[in-house]
């Protein structure tokens, strides 16, 4: 087993950074003014939001089980900046989980279950791996949906403690996707460096990867398309947006790494995508 060391490697200063943000930035649902008058008095509109937050409370439920797999599988590796990183990811995840599952109670609704909303919980399971590179680019598409949805239900401002909760998890989203960019990059630097070939092979998988797992998100968004709609939410554009987001940012990781590595400067597409989330 290689999981222990007297002295861990911690000279990977950009993960040792992000450590340290993700240990500065804790914050609780305790510290939420939970007795805020509620805006959302109709049953409709409760109803509706219930159907709306069930993929949003399954993603948090899921990454966090995910996550946690992956923090022993990079202490076997001795990845201990990255592992360091992980444990404060899982601290996020299970915190999301916990706001929302406070909130359904606010609004006094329960979520769908796998019966009712079988798209959300197979969009999940298409995310979950062992490998790290691998994970990281299916919950690259996980993330960005989150930070999507976050940015528009924040925006739309229906209830103020559902309006501090995403404003809170966009912050934390912030953090996992600079995590999953610096990962991602770095793995794509080593790889050009020791092999092109296989770097190019790995690349290519990870893209097909990608398509697989946005693949499972229009049945989602069919799922909650009239309830989102009369929430005021474009989910035509949520999608665009989301597909858009998730592809440029892994494509974005790896010719960085490849760019590192090889000397080169690939052309950034796109540039208005992250715009779009401010």
């Amino acid at each position: 087993m290689n999981i222990y060391k007297v002295l861990p490697d911690l000279s990977n200063e950009r993960q040792m950074r992000l450590w340290q943000q993700g240990l500065r930035k804790q914050w609780s649902a305790e510290d939420l003014n939970w007795n805020a008058p509620r805006r959302l008095g109709g049953e409709k509109i409760r109803d509706q939001l219930g159907r709306v937050l069930t993929p949003v409370l399954t993603g948090e439920q899921s990454a966090l089980y995910s996550v946690s797999g992956l923090i022993p599988v990079l202490g076997h590796q001795s990845q201990v900046p990255a592992q360091f990183y992980l444990t404060t990811w899982a601290v996020d995840e299970a915190r999301h989980t916990e706001l929302f599952a406070r909130f359904f109670g606010r609004i006094d609704r329960e979520p769908l279950s796998i019966r009712k909303f079988p798209a959300g919980f197979l969009f999940q399971s298409r995310i979950i791996s062992k490998d790290p590179s691998e994970w990281l680019t299916g919950v690259l598409a996980s993330e960005s949906m989150a930070q999507v949805v976050s940015h528009e239900l924040r925006d739309l401002d229906l209830d103020p403690v559902l309006s501090e909760i995403c404003a809170g998890i966009l912050e934390d989203e912030a953090r996992h996707l600079g995590f999953n960019h610096i990962y991602i990059e770095e793995q794509f630097r080593d790889l050009y460096n020791d092999d092109p070939e296989a770097a190019e092979q790995k690349a290519d998988s990870l893209r097909e990867r990608m398509k697989f797992v946005l693949e499972g998100v229009p049945p989602i968004i069919e799922a909650i398309r009239e309830d989102m709609s009369d929430l005021g939410i474009d989910m035509d554009k949520v999608q665009d947006i989301l597909d858009r987001v998730a592809r440029h940012r892994l494509d974005k990781a790896i010719n960085g790494g490849k760019d590192q590595a090889l000397g080169t400067k690939t052309p950034t597409k796109e540039p208005e995508i992250e715009a779009a989330l401010l």
